[in-house]
């Protein structure tokens, strides 16, 4: 091996690589990462990426396309779904007009986000939506939302819209026992952060709200018949990579779900 060329060399590890990886364990599953939509882009903060990599995952960017028979092949090779965070959803979707304080949809990535959601329903498959993507499962069931928290929710004693990173915990939200986040996590509350300023506002169909801020903003739910759809208005997957062990726990029993 020593007188092949380094580009020769490189080439057969990758081969010897690959071939023990087809013959290993293949139980680790692989997790379908929805993308934002920024100046003809497909990403992603490594947040998630590397999250789900922390816990035991294999994650899988899905790119931003309106092109439903490639977004069902995708999926179809997935174990589970994450809806990551992003921008406002346009407000047409939960029949609103649009407010000045809400953002300037992105109708491409509006599009995707749907389609994910009802292929993932059509394939049963283990869906976590985080931030936006909490907002957008409550709205594909005819939840509604806040457009903007601090012109349409009088109370302001929380600040969801936090000027520290997002690596770190800034409020209290108060989890409902027996839920899918206090069993993943074993915890009656949970420190978060706090980066949006629209949220959940009516739930939506086959819903029940889990968690919520003293404000009383949902800041999670899950499906009301048991099926594994999780929601949460906080990024889990932020407070993950910055190694706090109790959001591991929520990103974790997910990945362990996806693995079933």
């Amino acid at each position: 091996m020593r007188s092949l060329s380094y580009t020769a060399r490189y080439a057969v590890l990758v081969l010897i690589l690959s071939a023990l990886i087809s013959c290993a364990d293949r139980s680790q599953p692989l997790i379908a990462i929805s993308c934002g939509h920024p100046v003809n882009a497909s990403m992603v903060s490594m947040n998630y990426s590397e999250s789900v990599i922390r816990v035991g995952g294999l994650p899988m960017l899905l790119p931003v396309t309106a092109d439903s028979l490639t977004l069902v092949r995708l999926l179809s090779r997935a174990d589970g779904l994450i809806l990551s965070g992003g921008g406002d959803l346009d407000p047409i979707y939960y029949g609103e007009a649009r407010v000045p304080e809400s953002g300037e949809p992105d109708s491409l990535r509006d599009v995707y986000d749907m389609r994910l959601i009802r292929i993932a329903e059509q394939l049963s498959l283990p869906t976590l939506g985080i931030c936006r993507g909490e907002q957008l499962l409550n709205v594909s069931r005819g939840g509604t939302l806040y457009q903007d928290l601090p012109t349409q929710l009088a109370d302001t004693t929380v600040c969801h819209n936090q000027a520290d990173s997002s690596s770190v915990a800034t409020h209290m939200v108060r989890v409902e026992p027996g839920s899918m986040l206090h069993r993943a996590t074993g915890c009656d509350s949970l420190r978060t952060n706090s980066h949006h300023h629209q949220a959940v506002r009516r739930l939506g169909r086959g819903l029940r709200a889990t968690a919520w801020t003293r404000d009383g903003v949902v800041e999670a739910f899950e499906a009301a018949d048991g099926s594994p759809v999780w929601a949460v208005q906080f990024h889990p997957e932020a407070l993950t990579a910055a190694g706090d062990t109790v959001m591991a726990k929520i990103i974790r029993a997910f990945v362990v779900e996806a693995a079933r």
